[in-house]
């Protein structure tokens, strides 16, 4: 089994650094908008706030691993690299917590669209931070 999971792993990793960004940060997308949906849910559509925050919190966990194992390939210690990804998230956060109260309370826009949008809006930010930020000591090279 091991075996296997290291022959898939050295196959993805020959895909280009952006194509696997997309297809893993498609997955933490889905499963942090999912996460929020269910949280919001939760609340019986009320406090997207608190959703967002909760949402946020154990999504970040998730998407640190799965962006230093497959798509950074980092080999540097996690701490660093955790707490300057907690940095980006933090930003990405705040922007996203204003962007959803712009559409929710002043626009109207329902919190399950809005939080979708502001998901859309963000993916570019965070490809940038953690690229050229959080996991700028890794190298691209093949295994």
């Amino acid at each position: 089994m091991v075996e296997l999971y290291l022959k898939l792993y050295r196959w993805w990793m020959t895909w280009p650094q952006k194509l696997r960004f997309l297809l893993v940060g498609g997955y933490n997308t889905v499963f942090s908008y999912l996460l929020f949906a269910g949280l919001l849910w939760g609340f019986d559509g009320q406090y997207e706030q608190i959703a967002l925050a909760l949402s946020f919190a154990i999504s970040s966990v998730n998407s640190f691993w799965t962006q230093k194992i497959y798509v950074f390939a980092s080999k540097e210690p996690a701490w660093p690299e955790f707490i300057k990804c907690l940095e980006t998230w933090g930003i990405s956060y705040i922007l996203n917590a204003g962007l959803l109260w712009i559409m929710t309370d002043r626009l109207n826009v329902n919190p399950y669209v809005a939080q979708g949008i502001a998901l859309t809006i963000l993916t570019i930010f965070s490809w940038i931070m953690l690229k050229y930020f959080a996991f700028k000591n890794h190298k691209d090279k093949k295994l």
